[in-house]
């Protein structure tokens, strides 16, 4: 059964682009929709009112559009119709690769801010060393560097988390996915894998750790360009929690916590967790590590935000970035930015026109 509804969407996907009207269309977007999962809890009406004003069944159940201005929100298709704002610059975040090292040249000089940097990458099942202890096609030579930390498989391109793999070592077993292997096993798994970087996994520490030690805990930060000053600016901010259904990852679409941060002071909100159904949690302290979330303050917010500014500042071609952050003590790591980033981390909790400079922004670039 599942395998005919697959088909039926895939069906559905190709005859849209010869269906309906150009306005309406976004690859993207028209995917997404066709996603059966996320159209459970809404009826047919409300589902056609989606897809005519542009928002995902899901963001009618996160925004609450059934009792919400839907004029405040900015849907989802009208933020993929315009990820080519940034021009053939997008070429920057879209390649993993390119992007370590394009920001390793331009974040040189300022304080306490780094990209997370590639230890070597598998090509078509070959190791290709980016660092000194590193052999060229031996993979035995990642050995050492798990007796130190553990490693993390991302691909090339792409986003949300999808594909990244953690693993880890212990004693002749390796790690992943649920899954434990032995060396031979492992081997031939890196071997089967096309276009990933490898990195040492970053040890967080400080303020992002001690809320939540089980993952990760990254921080979503948007700069703009303004299009009249040409100045950089932070258009808002969100900080991701782990949990225990997202794993040793933060990423929301896998059951992690966001929770907003307040431009002015760094003051985190109340965590939100949303199903892609529609269930909705709130809290104001992390489920798992029983830390206080909400009223928390983020050490040194003003001197953190200046360092993110004066970055976006060097990159005036990169118009719209949503940038993914690792805070560690008072050390900032760039893990990758993103292009038209989903705006639903900071629209389950207020529509995107309380942002008044972001408004404006997408009103001069006529998202909205």
């Amino acid at each position: 059964m599942r395998r005919i509804t697959s088909v039926v969407v895939k069906i559905l996907f190709e005859f849209c682009r010869f269906l309906i009207p150009e306005k309406y269309y976004d690859d993207i977007y028209n995917h997404e929709f066709l996603n059966f999962k996320q159209t459970k809890k809404l009826k047919l009406r409300e589902m056609i009112w989606c897809f005519t004003h542009g928002f995902l069944p899901y963001e009618y159940v996160w925004y609450d559009l059934a009792h919400n201005d839907y004029r405040s929100f900015m849907p989802a298709r009208n933020n993929y119709q315009k990820r080519s704002l940034n021009g053939s610059f997008n070429a920057i975040l879209a390649n993993k690769f390119l992007f370590e090292k394009h920001m390793k040249t331009v974040i040189s000089g300022i304080d306490k801010l780094h990209i997370v940097e590639s230890i070597g990458f598998i090509e078509k099942g070959y190791l290709q060393p980016l660092h000194k202890d590193i052999i060229k096609g031996s993979f035995s030579s990642l050995l050492p560097f798990f007796e130190k930390n553990n490693l993390v498989l991302k691909p090339i391109s792409g986003d949300g988390g999808v594909g990244v793999l953690l693993i880890k070592k212990e004693g002749d077993y390796f790690l992943f996915d649920n899954k434990k292997i032995d060396w031979n096993e492992f081997v031939a798994f890196l071997e089967s894998l096309d276009d990933y970087l490898i990195q040492e996994k970053i040890v967080q520490q400080g303020f992002s750790n001690e809320l939540y030690t089980g993952s990760v805990n990254t921080m979503r930060i948007a700069t703009m360009i303004d299009p009249v000053t040409q100045q950089p600016f932070i258009a808002y901010a969100v900080h991701r929690f782990g949990s225990g259904q997202s794993g040793n990852i933060d990423n929301i679409s896998r059951g992690g916590i966001a929770v907003m941060i307040d431009l002015y002071d760094g003051k985190l909100s109340e965590g939100r967790f949303f199903s892609p159904e529609g269930k909705k949690e709130n809290y104001q302290l992390h489920p798992l590590s029983l830390k206080p979330i909400c009223s928390e303050k983020i050490p040194d917010w003003e001197d953190l935000t200046n360092r993110i500014t004066e970055m976006a500042k060097r990159m005036p071609y990169l118009k719209y970035v949503g940038w993914d952050i690792i805070l560690s003590n008072d050390e900032l790591f760039v893990l990758e930015g993103n292009v038209s980033p989903h705006l639903d981390l900071v629209q389950m909790f207020k529509p995107i026109k309380d942002f008044g400079p972001a408004w404006n922004f997408f009103k001069y670039y006529k998202y909205i």
